[in-house]
């Protein structure tokens, strides 16, 4: 991807926060193109089950990011990536999405949707039909937003916060940085 071409607003959350309901619904209102790292990526592609949120191994998926953004990514139009901050290995750790990640990816604006995790363990647990740890979804959240600040601060990218309720704030920021474009 070319550094100097940063067309992608990054937008992540825990698995289950709504991410993909929101992301259409900012690109419909901003003219957006959506993009999912999870098809990207090709999610389906390497692991057995795709409802297991667990990467056995993270380089791996964030190289096959790339490409797929390479492949996709066209000048002259802008995108919303929906994905995520940190991981879940296959030990059920949280584990950061590395730094050159987001330094290659480059987005002109860096997004977190938050959300209540009694509601999100809920909409998991219904959509995937298997059980949710509170605790770990809980971590994951914090850990999300632990890192998505630590990352606006070293990239130097503001970073949008909004809830699984009310992302009117967001898509007000998203709007403002794209007219500054």
């Amino acid at each position: 991807m070319d550094k100097t071409d940063n067309r992608i607003a990054f937008i992540g959350g825990i698995h289950g926060v709504g991410k993909s309901t929101i992301c259409r619904h900012i690109c419909n209102e901003l003219n957006l193109e959506y993009l999912s790292a999870s098809e990207l990526l090709k999610w389906k592609d390497i692991n057995e089950d795709a409802k297991n949120k667990k990467v056995k191994d993270i380089p791996d998926t964030q190289n096959r990011l790339i490409i797929g953004l390479k492949d996709t990514v066209q000048i002259g139009k802008y995108y919303l990536l929906d994905g995520h901050y940190c991981l879940l290995n296959s030990d059920n750790e949280v584990v950061n999405v590395p730094l050159e990640t987001f330094k290659t990816i480059n987005p002109f604006s860096l997004n977190l949707i938050l959300g209540d995790i009694s509601e999100i363990k809920k909409r998991l647990e219904t959509r995937d039909k298997k059980p949710y740890d509170y605790a770990l979804l809980e971590n994951l959240q914090r850990e999300e937003l632990t890192y998505a600040k630590h990352l606006s601060k070293t990239l130097g990218i503001t970073l949008n916060v909004g809830t699984q309720n009310d992302y009117s704030e967001l898509v007000l920021l998203l709007s403002k940085t794209l007219m500054a474009k």
